[in-house]
């Protein structure tokens, strides 16, 4: 057992993904696989429909959901988040997404899902899919995102039990940099994810202004964490670019035809809004 994380040595445990750039995926995902757990990449999932693929696995209990644009410098810092959520019986750990380093300024009381430790053995106590979905899809275009429907309901099924992180603004003013209790930085979030190699396909259907330059950005950011963790950065030849180059386009094609068909469901809600 490991004296350090006793409670979690306990747990079956997976990193989670959810992922549109493979390349990314692997710059990410380089910096934790060494913790010898399971890496889940999940692919072409709506932005709600991603936890309830995550809760359907029955062979994890602690889930560590980690964007691809989102890069751990502090491993050690993240597999002791873990262990806090079980000690506390928390069911949730992220970021406000109305925290003071983020973005957007979204609702106070969801996480943003760039990063979250999940105690799925505690959500699944209350968590019904065939009940809940529907009525939460119902609710999916009235918050900023879809998936706000989903930590609402969990936060008012499991009161006090999800743990705010503090955040802060990186140097680039963009990037989210994520901050244990103890006040260690354990995490960089860059955003834009589909920016970082952006085609004509990424402002027509993600609608970024082509004025801010991505690619070096979060570059920059991946390069400080690797530095950071003083691990050298992969390095990709022609073999992996033809991979990426490919599976971009798979990605596209099967995420195109899903934003065109939630055009008139998303337009009719913004719509009774008003």
């Amino acid at each position: 057992m490991n004296t350090n994380r006793p409670l979690l040595s306990q747990k079956r445990v997976k990193f989670y993904c959810r992922s549109f750039s493979l390349e990314l995926y692997r710059l990410s995902s380089s910096l934790y696989n060494q913790a010898g757990y399971p890496c889940v990449r999940l692919t072409d999932q709506t932005a709600d429909g991603y936890f309830c693929t995550i809760l359907r696995d029955m062979d994890c209990d602690i889930a560590i959901n980690v964007d691809e644009d989102a890069f751990i410098s502090n491993l050690e810092a993240v597999l002791d988040l873990a262990e806090m959520t079980l000690q506390k019986g928390l069911v949730n750990v992220g970021c406000s997404d109305g925290g003071k380093g983020c973005v957007r300024r979204g609702v106070p009381e969801v996480t943003n899902p760039f990063f979250n430790v999940f105690n799925l053995e505690e959500i699944r106590k209350k968590w019904n899919e065939a009940e809940l979905m529907p009525v939460l899809e119902k609710k999916r275009y009235e918050g900023v995102e879809p998936y706000y429907p989903f930590f609402r309901w969990m936060v008012a099924a499991f009161p006090d039990k999800t743990y705010y992180l503090e955040n802060r603004k990186h140097a680039d003013k963009i990037s989210t940099v994520l901050t244990t209790p103890e006040g260690t930085d354990f995490l960089i979030h860059t955003w834009f994810a589909r920016f970082y190699h952006p085609t004509l396909l990424s402002y027509l259907f993600e609608g970024n202004s082509t004025k801010t330059r991505h690619t070096e950005r979060i570059d920059d950011v991946i390069n400080e964490v690797y530095r950071a963790r003083v691990l050298e950065r992969p390095k990709f030849g022609f073999a992996d670019q033809l991979a990426f180059g490919m599976n971009g386009i798979v990605r596209w094609c099967i995420k195109i035809p899903q934003r065109i068909l939630n055009w008139p469901h998303k337009i009719s809600q913004k719509l009774c809004r008003k």
